[in-house]
């Protein structure tokens, strides 16, 4: 298949029952089941956890809203180079990044594995596919930016995910990530199964996963000072004030960086 133009992205269609269908009329089953991967004991578990649930905030909460304009405001002073027209967000769950991403590009696709998560976004259902991250279902070089918000340390194999990412965008990939570097960060990452995944990731190994994956160009900066999920409205205020990158133990790390 050819490299997806703006234009064909701009326009695509709306799923059917059949699953979305792009300009060229080819299934990508997006709404349907995706195709069947041997799955490790530990993408197995994250899925049939994370396939019947949504996050603890919606993505209006104040403290999401908070937590994720913050961020978006700096990527638009940090992302570089001409702003994107288009973008993909893998694993876009509940839509709380895409909501507030539309800041930075006005043409936002998500994709999620979790039909729970996809029933939750607000953004409209032409925009949204089931898909696996894994193998995505775009062509080549389909979009400007590619992007993920949380969604690695749920992965079993993250470097296949960025390599996927890298594979489907034209210019930059960002990755946001927990900082296992953070104490409290670590501490919650230990405590809760689910997000035990979260202790792989640190300012150099995303680094390290990013450069693996091809990419060049890259950038990593650890940023943050509260959780969108957990924080208390009244602490979010006070820590929002604060500096927003953190040198090595912000409560995220993020990753820019450009196609090889």
């Amino acid at each position: 298949m050819e490299p997806t133009t703006h234009r064909q992205v701009e326009n695509a269609t709306a799923p059917s029952a059949g699953g979305f269908r792009d300009p060229d009329g080819e299934s990508s089953h997006l709404f349907g089941q995706p195709p069947a991967m041997d799955r490790s004991t530990f993408d197995r578990r994250q899925a049939e956890f994370w396939g019947t649930r949504t996050n603890l905030r919606a993505f209006d909460h104040p403290v999401v809203e908070r937590f994720a304009r913050q961020r978006v405001e700096w990527l638009a002073k940090s992302l570089g180079g001409p702003p994107p027209r288009t973008a993909l967000d893998v694993g876009c769950g509940d839509g709380f990044g895409q909501a507030y991403m539309q800041r930075i590009c006005p043409v936002i696709f998500g994709c999620d594995a979790s039909p729970e998560m996809l029933a939750s976004n607000p953004l409209p259902r032409s925009r949204l596919c089931r898909a696996d991250a894994y193998q995505l279902p775009f062509a080549d070089q389909s979009f400007d930016l590619v992007y993920c918000w949380e969604l690695l340390h749920h992965i079993g194999e993250p470097e296949r995910v960025v390599r996927e990412m890298a594979r489907t965008a034209r210019d930059r990939v960002l990755v946001c990530e927990p900082n296992a570097w953070n104490p409290a960060m670590a501490l919650f990452s230990t405590l809760v199964p689910e997000e035990r995944g979260a202790l792989r990731f640190t300012p150099l190994s995303l680094r390290g996963i990013m450069k693996r994956a091809g990419l060049r160009d890259i950038r990593v900066c650890a940023v943050g000072t509260f959780t969108p999920n957990r924080t208390p409205d009244r602490l979010s205020q006070l820590l929002h004030r604060l500096p927003y990158r953190v040198p090595w133990i912000g409560m995220y790390t993020i990753g820019i960086g450009r196609r090889g």
